[in-house]
Protein backbone atom coordinates (compact mmCIF):
# COMPACT_ATOMS: atom_id res chain seq x y z
CA UNK A 1 0.00 0.00 0.00
CA UNK A 2 2.86 2.41 0.95
CA UNK A 3 4.82 1.84 -2.15
CA UNK A 4 1.76 2.35 -4.17
CA UNK A 5 0.80 5.26 -2.93
CA UNK A 6 4.57 6.73 -3.21
CA UNK A 7 4.40 5.90 -6.82
CA UNK A 8 1.41 7.73 -7.55
CA UNK A 9 2.33 10.58 -6.01
CA UNK A 10 5.09 10.79 -8.12
CA UNK A 11 2.67 9.95 -11.26
CA UNK A 12 0.58 12.92 -9.81
CA UNK A 13 3.25 14.93 -8.61
CA UNK A 14 1.88 18.44 -10.61
CA UNK A 15 -1.56 18.12 -9.73
CA UNK A 16 -0.44 17.23 -5.85
CA UNK A 17 1.26 20.21 -5.85
CA UNK A 18 -1.09 22.81 -6.84
CA UNK A 19 -3.40 21.26 -3.93
CA UNK A 20 -0.99 21.47 -1.12
CA UNK A 21 -0.23 25.03 -2.23
CA UNK A 22 -3.97 25.32 -2.31
CA UNK A 23 -4.34 24.29 1.23
CA UNK A 24 -1.49 25.63 2.70
CA UNK A 25 -3.05 29.07 1.35
CA UNK A 26 -6.16 28.10 3.02
CA UNK A 27 -4.24 27.12 6.50
CA UNK A 28 -2.33 30.41 6.50
CA UNK A 29 -5.22 32.52 5.89
CA UNK A 30 -8.37 30.81 7.62
CA UNK A 31 -6.19 28.37 10.12
CA UNK A 32 -4.18 31.50 11.55
CA UNK A 33 -7.57 32.59 12.65
CA UNK A 34 -7.88 29.52 15.97
CA UNK A 35 -6.11 32.55 17.85
CA UNK A 36 -8.93 34.38 18.09
CA UNK A 37 -11.44 31.51 18.93
CA UNK A 38 -9.73 30.09 21.96
CA UNK A 39 -10.55 30.22 25.25
CA UNK A 40 -7.91 31.05 28.34
CA UNK A 41 -10.58 31.04 30.63
CA UNK A 42 -12.05 28.15 33.03
CA UNK A 43 -11.91 24.20 31.62
CA UNK A 44 -10.29 23.44 34.98
CA UNK A 45 -13.55 22.11 36.62
CA UNK A 46 -15.02 19.28 36.32
CA UNK A 47 -18.85 19.90 34.79
CA UNK A 48 -21.51 18.04 36.99
CA UNK A 49 -19.12 17.49 40.16
CA UNK A 50 -20.10 18.56 43.27
CA UNK A 51 -17.87 21.75 43.39
CA UNK A 52 -19.35 22.88 40.10
CA UNK A 53 -23.14 21.89 40.99
CA UNK A 54 -22.35 24.29 44.07
CA UNK A 55 -21.00 27.30 42.14
CA UNK A 56 -23.88 27.32 40.16
CA UNK A 57 -26.05 27.00 42.88
CA UNK A 58 -24.38 30.54 44.34
CA UNK A 59 -24.57 32.24 41.36
CA UNK A 60 -28.25 31.42 40.81
CA UNK A 61 -28.58 32.66 44.33
CA UNK A 62 -25.91 35.53 44.55
CA UNK A 63 -25.26 36.84 41.03
CA UNK A 64 -22.31 36.60 38.79
CA UNK A 65 -19.37 37.90 40.65
CA UNK A 66 -19.52 41.47 38.61
CA UNK A 67 -15.33 41.96 38.83
CA UNK A 68 -14.66 41.26 34.98
CA UNK A 69 -12.00 44.34 34.81
CA UNK A 70 -10.55 45.97 37.33
CA UNK A 71 -8.80 49.70 36.40
CA UNK A 72 -5.89 50.82 38.78
CA UNK A 73 -6.31 54.73 38.24
CA UNK A 74 -2.91 56.54 39.36
CA UNK A 75 -2.04 60.11 40.34
CA UNK A 76 0.97 61.61 39.13
CA UNK A 77 0.64 64.76 40.42
CA UNK A 78 0.34 63.71 43.86
CA UNK A 79 -3.45 64.39 44.08
CA UNK A 80 -5.16 62.10 46.23
CA UNK A 81 -8.78 60.52 46.01
CA UNK A 82 -9.83 63.18 48.42
CA UNK A 83 -9.56 65.42 45.67
CA UNK A 84 -12.56 66.47 43.98
CA UNK A 85 -10.74 66.72 41.01
CA UNK A 86 -9.04 63.58 41.39
CA UNK A 87 -12.97 62.00 41.04
CA UNK A 88 -13.63 64.45 38.25
CA UNK A 89 -11.19 62.96 36.15
CA UNK A 90 -11.96 59.44 37.00
CA UNK A 91 -15.07 59.56 36.54
CA UNK A 92 -14.78 61.10 32.97
CA UNK A 93 -12.49 58.44 32.27
CA UNK A 94 -15.21 55.90 33.05
CA UNK A 95 -18.21 58.03 31.46
CA UNK A 96 -16.10 57.72 27.94
CA UNK A 97 -16.36 53.88 27.42
CA UNK A 98 -18.88 53.15 25.10
CA UNK A 99 -22.42 52.68 26.19
CA UNK A 100 -23.88 49.26 26.19
CA UNK A 101 -20.36 47.37 26.49
CA UNK A 102 -20.78 47.47 30.67
CA UNK A 103 -23.21 46.55 33.15
CA UNK A 104 -22.04 48.83 36.16
CA UNK A 105 -18.93 50.09 37.42
CA UNK A 106 -17.86 50.03 41.66
CA UNK A 107 -15.41 53.26 42.59
CA UNK A 108 -14.73 54.59 45.86
CA UNK A 109 -16.46 57.24 45.73
CA UNK A 110 -19.37 54.91 45.52
CA UNK A 111 -19.33 52.28 47.71
CA UNK A 112 -16.81 54.32 49.99
CA UNK A 113 -14.95 50.78 50.52
CA UNK A 114 -11.19 51.43 51.95
CA UNK A 115 -10.22 48.31 49.73
CA UNK A 116 -10.50 50.38 46.96
CA UNK A 117 -8.01 53.11 47.80
CA UNK A 118 -3.83 52.99 48.35
CA UNK A 119 -2.37 53.03 51.46
CA UNK A 120 -1.09 56.51 50.36
CA UNK A 121 -4.80 57.51 48.77
CA UNK A 122 -3.08 58.12 45.30
CA UNK A 123 -4.31 55.28 43.60
CA UNK A 124 -7.69 53.61 43.43
CA UNK A 125 -9.50 50.71 41.48
CA UNK A 126 -12.41 50.60 39.27
CA UNK A 127 -14.17 47.60 39.09
CA UNK A 128 -16.33 47.17 36.24
CA UNK A 129 -18.87 44.33 35.35
CA UNK A 130 -18.94 43.16 31.52
CA UNK A 131 -22.50 43.51 29.79
CA UNK A 132 -23.31 40.18 28.63
CA UNK A 133 -25.08 37.12 29.25
CA UNK A 134 -22.24 34.48 28.12
CA UNK A 135 -18.19 34.85 27.95
CA UNK A 136 -18.34 34.98 24.48
CA UNK A 137 -20.20 38.37 24.08
CA UNK A 138 -18.28 40.06 27.33
CA UNK A 139 -15.06 38.82 25.59
CA UNK A 140 -16.33 41.14 22.86
CA UNK A 141 -17.21 44.09 24.55
CA UNK A 142 -13.97 43.95 26.32
CA UNK A 143 -12.20 44.15 23.20
CA UNK A 144 -14.59 47.06 22.35
CA UNK A 145 -13.56 49.56 25.12
CA UNK A 146 -9.87 48.21 25.89
CA UNK A 147 -8.62 51.02 24.11
CA UNK A 148 -10.81 53.70 26.27
CA UNK A 149 -9.92 51.80 29.40
CA UNK A 150 -6.30 53.51 29.56
CA UNK A 151 -7.13 56.72 28.45
CA UNK A 152 -7.70 59.25 31.22
CA UNK A 153 -7.55 63.10 31.23
CA UNK A 154 -4.00 64.81 33.23
CA UNK A 155 -2.68 63.80 35.91
CA UNK A 156 -3.70 60.01 36.18
CA UNK A 157 -2.48 56.96 34.78
CA UNK A 158 -4.20 53.77 34.15
CA UNK A 159 -3.50 50.25 33.88
CA UNK A 160 -6.49 47.55 33.77
CA UNK A 161 -6.82 43.92 34.71
CA UNK A 162 -9.06 41.35 36.17
CA UNK A 163 -10.24 38.15 34.61
CA UNK A 164 -11.22 39.37 31.76
CA UNK A 165 -8.26 41.37 30.94
CA UNK A 166 -5.71 38.95 32.02
CA UNK A 167 -7.67 36.27 29.87
CA UNK A 168 -6.47 38.81 26.68
CA UNK A 169 -2.77 38.97 28.45
CA UNK A 170 -2.74 35.54 28.14
CA UNK A 171 -4.18 34.87 24.89
CA UNK A 172 -1.49 37.80 23.51
CA UNK A 173 1.50 36.60 25.12
CA UNK A 174 0.77 33.27 23.99
CA UNK A 175 0.56 34.12 20.35
CA UNK A 176 3.50 36.01 20.80
CA UNK A 177 5.28 33.67 22.60
CA UNK A 178 5.17 30.46 19.70
CA UNK A 179 5.93 33.04 17.29
CA UNK A 180 9.06 34.19 19.24
CA UNK A 181 10.16 30.48 19.79
CA UNK A 182 9.76 29.51 16.36
CA UNK A 183 11.93 32.46 14.88
CA UNK A 184 14.89 31.40 17.40
CA UNK A 185 14.51 27.34 16.89
CA UNK A 186 14.57 27.70 12.86
CA UNK A 187 17.57 29.26 12.38
CA UNK A 188 19.46 26.83 14.71
CA UNK A 189 17.71 23.46 13.38
CA UNK A 190 18.17 25.13 9.77
CA UNK A 191 22.30 25.01 11.04
CA UNK A 192 22.13 21.41 12.55
CA UNK A 193 20.11 20.19 9.72
CA UNK A 194 22.79 21.36 6.76
CA UNK A 195 25.65 20.03 9.19
CA UNK A 196 23.60 16.95 8.89
CA UNK A 197 22.61 16.64 5.38
CA UNK A 198 25.39 18.62 3.66
CA UNK A 199 22.58 20.33 1.29
CA UNK A 200 20.28 23.15 1.79
CA UNK A 201 17.52 21.73 0.08
CA UNK A 202 17.58 18.58 2.12
CA UNK A 203 17.90 20.17 5.40
CA UNK A 204 15.26 22.78 4.20
CA UNK A 205 12.43 20.05 3.94
CA UNK A 206 12.36 18.94 7.00
CA UNK A 207 11.73 22.41 8.55
CA UNK A 208 9.02 22.93 5.75
CA UNK A 209 6.97 20.07 6.63
CA UNK A 210 7.19 20.90 10.46
CA UNK A 211 6.00 24.24 9.34
CA UNK A 212 2.51 22.73 7.67
CA UNK A 213 1.96 20.09 10.33
CA UNK A 214 1.90 23.45 12.69
CA UNK A 215 -0.61 25.43 10.18
CA UNK A 216 -2.55 22.02 9.89
CA UNK A 217 -2.87 21.91 13.22
CA UNK A 218 -4.09 25.38 13.53
CA UNK A 219 -6.29 24.80 10.92
CA UNK A 220 -7.79 21.37 12.56
CA UNK A 221 -8.44 23.51 16.11
CA UNK A 222 -9.62 26.17 14.39
CA UNK A 223 -12.39 23.96 13.04
CA UNK A 224 -13.13 22.31 16.58
CA UNK A 225 -14.10 25.89 18.02
CA UNK A 226 -17.02 25.93 16.16
CA UNK A 227 -18.12 22.40 17.98
CA UNK A 228 -16.50 22.88 21.09
CA UNK A 229 -14.36 25.11 23.47
CA UNK A 230 -10.99 25.00 23.36
CA UNK A 231 -8.28 25.60 25.85
CA UNK A 232 -5.37 28.38 24.45
CA UNK A 233 -2.82 25.64 25.99
CA UNK A 234 -3.62 23.48 23.14
CA UNK A 235 -1.92 25.86 20.81
CA UNK A 236 1.44 25.19 22.80
CA UNK A 237 0.98 21.29 22.68
CA UNK A 238 -0.10 21.14 18.80
CA UNK A 239 3.19 23.40 18.24
CA UNK A 240 6.06 21.51 20.04
CA UNK A 241 4.60 18.41 19.51
CA UNK A 242 3.76 19.13 15.58
CA UNK A 243 7.08 21.07 14.78
CA UNK A 244 9.48 17.92 16.54
CA UNK A 245 7.70 15.23 15.50
CA UNK A 246 7.21 16.32 11.76
CA UNK A 247 10.98 17.15 11.87
CA UNK A 248 12.02 14.19 13.00
CA UNK A 249 9.84 12.04 10.79
CA UNK A 250 11.33 14.68 7.81
CA UNK A 251 14.67 13.31 8.91
CA UNK A 252 13.41 9.61 8.74
CA UNK A 253 12.08 10.01 4.92
CA UNK A 254 14.25 12.22 3.25
CA UNK A 255 17.56 10.41 4.77
CA UNK A 256 15.95 7.21 3.58
CA UNK A 257 15.39 8.33 0.47
CA UNK A 258 18.34 10.07 -0.70
CA UNK A 259 19.70 6.67 0.08
CA UNK A 260 17.51 5.04 -2.30
CA UNK A 261 18.42 7.75 -4.81
CA UNK A 262 21.93 7.00 -5.04
CA UNK A 263 21.25 3.08 -5.06
CA UNK A 264 18.50 3.01 -7.47
CA UNK A 265 19.09 5.90 -9.78
CA UNK A 266 15.43 6.39 -10.30
CA UNK A 267 13.51 9.05 -8.58
CA UNK A 268 10.31 6.88 -8.55
CA UNK A 269 11.68 3.58 -7.55
CA UNK A 270 13.37 5.55 -4.68
CA UNK A 271 10.14 7.15 -3.60
CA UNK A 272 8.43 4.17 -3.69
CA UNK A 273 11.27 2.39 -1.55
CA UNK A 274 11.39 5.14 0.93
CA UNK A 275 7.54 5.38 1.70
CA UNK A 276 7.21 1.09 1.85
CA UNK A 277 10.29 1.63 4.79
CA UNK A 278 10.57 5.06 6.26
CA UNK A 279 6.98 6.26 5.37
CA UNK A 280 5.69 3.11 6.85
CA UNK A 281 7.37 3.59 10.14
CA UNK A 282 6.36 7.22 10.29
CA UNK A 283 2.79 5.94 9.56
CA UNK A 284 2.56 3.67 12.75
CA UNK A 285 4.20 5.70 14.79
CA UNK A 286 2.16 9.14 14.14
CA UNK A 287 -0.91 6.58 14.80
CA UNK A 288 0.55 5.49 17.88
CA UNK A 289 1.25 9.18 19.11
CA UNK A 290 -1.74 9.93 18.34
CA UNK A 291 -3.85 6.81 19.95
CA UNK A 292 -1.45 7.85 22.65
CA UNK A 293 -3.10 11.62 23.23
CA UNK A 294 -6.29 10.84 22.70
CA UNK A 295 -6.44 9.10 26.41
CA UNK A 296 -7.07 12.75 27.38
CA UNK A 297 -10.14 12.86 25.79
CA UNK A 298 -11.28 11.02 28.34
CA UNK A 299 -10.98 13.33 30.99
CA UNK A 300 -13.39 15.80 31.77
CA UNK A 301 -11.61 18.89 32.05
CA UNK A 302 -12.19 20.81 29.00
CA UNK A 303 -7.98 22.05 29.09
CA UNK A 304 -7.24 18.39 29.37
CA UNK A 305 -9.53 17.30 26.16
CA UNK A 306 -8.39 20.01 24.45
CA UNK A 307 -4.84 18.69 24.28
CA UNK A 308 -6.02 15.47 23.60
Amino acid sequence: MFESWGRLVHRRRRSILGLSLIAVVFMAVWGTGVFGALTSAGGFDTPGSESARAAETAERALGRDGADVVVLYKSTDGRTVDDPAYQRSVDQALAAIPAGKTAGATTYWKSKSPQLVSKDRTATYAVLQLAGADAETREKNYDAIADDLTRTPGGLTAKVGGQQGTETAVNERVSADIARAEGMAMPVLLILLVIIFGSLVAASLPLLIGGLAVLGSFTALHALTYTTDVSIFAINITTFLGMGLAIDYGLFVVGRFREELERTGSTEDAIAATMSTAGRTVAVSGVTVAVSLAGLLLFDQNFLVSMG
